[in-house]
């Protein structure tokens, strides 16, 4: 696509009628709708795409739109928001720039042959793990250069080795910039639907945690196709109609991938069907429900429980899922929450705890949480915080009453309640809290980093996080499972508050 389908995008996006941009620019409409259409470019020496930037600029702020900032920061990343003169600059040079081309290669030449039955091209092929880096930055750069909304499609069946044998997050370089390509992509204005054809039945919570921003990202759908059984492993990033990427490995290739870049229309209709129907049959993998829509996530959690199956929940919020719901009454109170949203959120514990009277829940619980009350010099509950979308603190008496509440909690009675710390463990993403039953469903959040939370009914992941779980308290020192242990770490925090 070329530059008209760009202003296409924009006046579309920001509800702009020809008529009224040729108005302002006192020319023809009909000008204007060659440019949309794509039959005539818009010029950029006779001054015209710096007075269509200019007027596109001036509705969006008319309308208090991010459209068109949102791509000018993608194009240009210290772009100043106050600065008219380069907003007008970039966005002028973006409408009229040409589509980015493949990058030449030192390939020997195409046989002067033409097959009966088939097509001549050119591909970029990139060797190796370095050429899997390179092949993927070129892809996102040319993805970058096309007119949103595009939707891309990752179809991955284990043909990109993410990790390369780093196991802690903050050292995989490949997913780090992965990571921030696909920011880039869905901030400009594209979607990303990817296709997990590769399940992993043992560990699957690895890959949720490595990719959990972007499954909690807007305009990111992930699915699950079932098992397949392909002689070679391949990953494929496609884009209908415009470009694919194909990185392919087998068994037998001596750990040397092989990616290749299509740009002709044949093979990249090819990629598109065969994406097309592995799509059709596939499953959603992750679904996900807004963090502060707390009811919503309760009713699908009911639903999707079963009768008479064991309940872990990691990291629970004590003011939602353990105290009196007295006690949360009055922080909510005190923090000056309205009486109709107090009623909501009341209504919404009392529902919680009706699912812990039906069902066996056992906890996992952070004593970091409890030990900050003593070093903090003021304590949010972050939970309460997005739910309530207002700052919600906790008083140090507050934080007395939480602890006695606590101890006074059926959970605590029964011996279904573990403290431990998790720094200490060092097995467990920061902040993050999980609920998963045995056959039955997973969810998990972190509202300190993720405005959602996501969910689960595929049952090799299900199966999965509820072994991590279920292999974690082995982990957990022995001692924090004694009860006087336990009442001592509570009362001496307890005291010193």
């Amino acid at each position: 696509m070329s530059s008209a389908s760009k202003l296409d995008y924009i006046m579309r996006a920001l509800k702009i009628s020809g008529t009224e941009a040729a108005s302002y620019m006192q020319i023809d409409p009909t000008t204007i709708s060659k440019w949309r259409t794509n039959q005539r470019k818009i010029p950029y020496k006779n001054g015209q795409a710096r007075q269509l930037s200019e007027f596109l600029l001036h509705k969006e702020k008319e309308q208090n739109s991010q459209v068109i900032l949102n791509i000018l920061k993608t194009l240009k990343e210290d772009i100043h928001p106050e600065s008219l003169e380069q907003q007008i600059e970039v966005l002028s040079f973006w409408l009229t720039e040409e589509k980015l081309e493949p990058p030449s290669t030192q390939n020997a030449q195409l046989p002067v042959f033409t097959p009966k039955n088939g097509y001549n091209t050119n591909i970029n092929i990139f060797l190796h793990e370095e050429g899997i880096d390179e092949a993927i930055a070129y892809y996102m750069d040319y993805v970058l250069r096309l007119p949103p909304p595009q939707t891309i499609y990752l179809i991955d069946h284990s043909g990109i080795n993410w990790t390369r044998g780093d196991e802690l997050t903050e050292k995989q370089v490949r997913i780090n910039s992965c990571m921030r390509y696909f920011r880039t992509i869905l901030r400009y204005g594209h979607k990303i639907v990817i296709v997990d054809c590769d399940t992993d039945i043992y560990r699957p919570y690895r890959a949720i945690f490595r990719w959990m921003e972007l499954y909690l990202s807007d305009g990111v759908e992930v699915w699950s196709h079932p098992p397949m059984h392909d002689a070679y492993y391949y990953t494929n990033f496609v884009v209908e109609k415009e470009i694919v990427l194909q990185c392919i490995s087998n068994s037998n290739s001596g750990e040397k991938p092989h990616s290749m870049l299509y740009t002709n229309k044949e093979t990249i209709d090819f990629f598109a069907n065969t994406a097309s129907l592995i799509l059709k049959k596939s499953k959603r993998l992750i679904e996900t429900v807004a963090a502060k829509d707390l009811l919503t996530f309760l009713e699908i959690t009911r639903k999707s429980l079963k009768p008479n199956r064991n309940i872990y929940i990691m990291n629970p919020s004590f003011t939602l899922q353990i105290i009196d719901v007295n006690l949360l009454r009055e922080i909510l109170e005190t923090n000056g929450i309205s009486e109709f949203k107090i009623e909501q959120y009341i209504s919404a514990a009392q529902k919680i705890r009706r699912l812990q009277m039906i069902h066996p829940y056992f906890y996992v619980c952070n004593l970091d949480f409890l030990e900050n009350f003593v070093s903090a010099a003021y304590v949010e509950d972050s939970n309460l915080s997005e739910i309530c979308e207002a700052k919600i603190i906790l008083s140090k008496e507050h934080q007395r009453k939480i602890i006695d509440s606590i101890m006074q909690s059926s959970a605590y009675k029964s011996n279904r309640m573990v403290f431990t710390s998790f720094s200490y463990l060092n097995t467990i993403p920061n902040n993050l809290s999980i609920l998963v039953q045995e056959d039955g469903f997973v969810a998990a959040w972190n509202v300190k980093k993720y405005k959602k939370r996501l969910y689960c009914l595929n049952l090799d992941v299900i199966s999965g996080f509820y072994r991590y779980i279920d292999d974690l308290k082995t982990t957990i020192p022995k001692i924090c499972w004694d009860r006087e242990w336990r009442d001592k770490q509570l009362l001496r925090i307890r005291e010193v508050l």
